[in-house]
């Protein structure tokens, strides 16, 4: 009775569903994101940076794949340096209602530390073209 008892208790700790944040669900990249919009706006302001922030979904194959094999690529992630990056979950209300409007992911805002949106991108870049985009933007 004792073991059954231990068995069940077990199995239901390790059923449970633990909620990790955006954050701590994409630490493991080896990018700096920041934790939330707000000290993402911070920083930027104080580093003279542009913001850019990923909107993604845990059910997008094509949000998995650009962090993986875009964001992760070394000259990109050397390039990703110049930004403060901030990664929002768009089935996460009270952080995706601070953005522009939208619907489908990935898509990436580039913003400034007052909230305006320069520019946004939407869909899957390989490596390559992710980097001209971020070439083309710095120029511009």
């Amino acid at each position: 009775m004792r073991v059954t008892f231990l068995i069940f208790l077990l199995l239901n700790f390790t059923a449970c569903d633990t909620k990790k944040t955006t954050y701590e669900k994409n630490i493991g990249y080896g990018i700096p994101w920041e934790k939330d919009l707000t000290s993402a706006f911070i920083k930027a302001k104080k580093e003279k940076k542009v913001l850019l922030v990923m909107a993604v979904s845990d059910d997008c194959r094509w949000c998995e794949k650009m962090k993986k094999e875009t964001l992760s690529e070394p000259k990109v992630a050397e390039k990703l340096k110049n930004y403060v990056l901030l990664m929002v979950d768009r089935d996460n209300k009270s952080e995706a209602e601070q953005l522009p409007p939208f619907k489908h992911v990935p898509i990436i805002f580039f913003m400034t530390h007052e909230k305006e949106t320069l520019e946004h991108i939407r869909g899957y870049f390989s490596p390559e073209d992710f980097l001209e985009y971020l070439i083309d933007f710095e120029e511009n």
